[in-house]
């Protein structure tokens, strides 16, 4: 098995359990390979974002500190010059990519190396990956996953998600997402199905395409794909009649796309919740989606959740922070941020920052965010990480960065600007700025101009001032 030369080629290359190895690298068949090489060697897995520019993926990899890096060949360049940022010595091992010819002699990358054995037994509490997530400080954040609430996160897939034995699932999310990996190829595998890992970029009419001629029976798509994949020209026309379940996450789709996506697709529709720190937590299923159509869901199975207000658990139709019960689903901590790991994670509860409506049977609606983070087409962006970007601007003497409506992303990233004296820049030149320096989802996709932001007492820009007006009358505030 491919995945067994992986995990004995870094046992001999010397990687000891806990060692984290990276993989850079877009959709391929390599890249799960690779992660259940890893995985099973005892190392600690790290998916990289090929999204990211060469400052942001400097700053990951100093952080993390890799053992070995593998990486597709498309992002060689990129990866030599974030190592080069901070003088990183880290072995590159290449790795085809998807447009690669099918070369398998890369699995033997240890040769000469000396032969060790195999760890017979993985720790389940030890850390499986290290995924980043961007912090409200602005820099991303590395979160320890252990092996137990991957497990956990495949039982509740499994047994909520109606994954049976022989699905064939398109995978459309990318793989260094917990989504991409972790949600949809390694339990489908686990159920002994089939695995069509879709094309880099998101092409409504391939993806059509690919549903026909591969018969699949469930895939998950964010609410940003299902809007393109309903604006598909001869949408009609293909033959999807064996896709029998959808899963969606990442942001709330309105009541107005589920109709049309309903009425398209002959499957039934699951919503997820969950985030990088606890792993997945709550679902609306089918029947759900009827009945109490505009929830976020309700725990699943094997997880527990709380809506507190302070240190009281709120009533049906009251709000307060929704919080994760941290086992068996939830993080190990931060990596190297022991305060931020305390903040987070306090007396055996993760504290998610969203702020959620209790109603009955069990149910909750998120329906605002306590930190500031912004849902763009399926992605999480900070708006620290953004306004650090274009304070660096000489003509912003300050900015602040905050989501607005977006029909077809959900949000879309806006930047209130104060001008400084160091010219008249318009809001092209401002993105454009940004695109140069930033992931492009990130981006601001609007920017505003103002003689000065509003603050509080306390002198902190008052972001729901900013906000109000973009969302008024809207009864989500996400």
């Amino acid at each position: 098995m491919a995945a067994t030369r992986v995990a004995q080629g870094l046992c001999d290359r010397g990687v000891q359990p806990g060692d984290r190895v990276a993989i850079l690298a877009g959709t391929s068949l390599a890249f799960p390979v690779v992660a259940l090489g890893v995985l099973k060697s005892g190392a600690t897995l790290l998916p990289l974002n090929f999204r990211y520019q060469v400052e942001e993926l400097a700053w990951v990899l100093a952080d993390a500190r890799p053992s070995l890096l593998f990486v597709e060949s498309s992002y060689q360049e990129l990866a030599r010059a974030a190592l080069a940022a901070n003088a990183l010595s880290v072995p590159l091992v290449p790795i085809p990519g998807a447009t690669d010819p099918e070369n398998w002699s890369w699995l033997d990358f240890a040769a000469g190396g000396a032969a060790r054995t195999l760890p017979g037994h993985l720790d389940p509490e030890s850390a499986a990956a290290l995924m980043y997530t961007s912090g409200t400080t602005g820099r991303p954040k590395g979160v320890l996953f252990p092996h137990r609430s991957y497990f956990a996160t495949f039982h509740a897939l499994i047994v909520e998600g109606d994954i049976q034995p022989g699905e064939t699932t398109l995978v459309n999310m990318p793989l260094f997402h917990q989504a991409g990996l972790f949600a949809m190829v390694l339990p489908t595998w686990m159920r002994g199905g089939t695995v069509v890992l879709g094309a880099g970029s998101f092409d409504p009419a391939q993806v059509l395409q690919a549903v026909q001629e591969q018969r699949i029976t469930l895939t998950m798509w964010v609410p940003t794909m299902l809007a393109r994949l309903l604006d598909a020209p001869g949408l009609d026309r293909y033959d999807l009649s064996s896709l029998g379940k959808i899963y969606y996450g990442s942001a709330p789709m309105g009541g107005a796309l589920y109709a049309r996506a309903r009425a398209a697709f002959p499957a039934r529709f699951y919503q997820w919740y969950g985030l990088t720190e606890t792993g997945l937590n709550a679902i609306l299923r089918p029947e759900d989606h009827v009945a109490h159509a505009g929830c976020t869901g309700r725990e699943v199975f094997n997880c527990e959740l709380r809506i507190v207000d302070g240190e009281r658990e709120v009533g049906i139709g009251e709000a307060g922070e929704l919080q994760v019960a941290a086992g068996p689903h939830g993080m190990i901590g931060y990596l190297g941020q022991p305060e931020a790991t305390a903040e987070t994670l306090r007396d055996g509860w993760i504290r998610t920052g969203d702020v959620a409506r209790r109603e009955a049977g069990g149910l909750f609606t998120i329906v605002d965010r306590s930190k500031d983070m912004i849902i763009s087409g399926g992605e999480n962006i900070y708006p620290r990480e953004v306004e650090d970007v274009l304070r660096g601007h000489p003509a912003v003497a300050d900015v602040a960065v905050f989501g607005v409506p977006d029909a077809i992303y959900g949000e879309a990233v806006c930047a209130a600007i104060v001008r400084g004296d160091g010219g008249d820049p318009s809001p092209a030149e401002l993105m454009q700025y940004c695109t140069a320096r930033l992931a492009s989802y990130k981006k601001p996709k609007r920017v505003v101009f103002l003689t000065e932001l509003p603050r509080n007492a306390m002198g902190k820009v008052a972001k729901g001032v900013l906000r109000a007006p973009y969302w008024q009358g809207r009864e989500r505030q996400v």
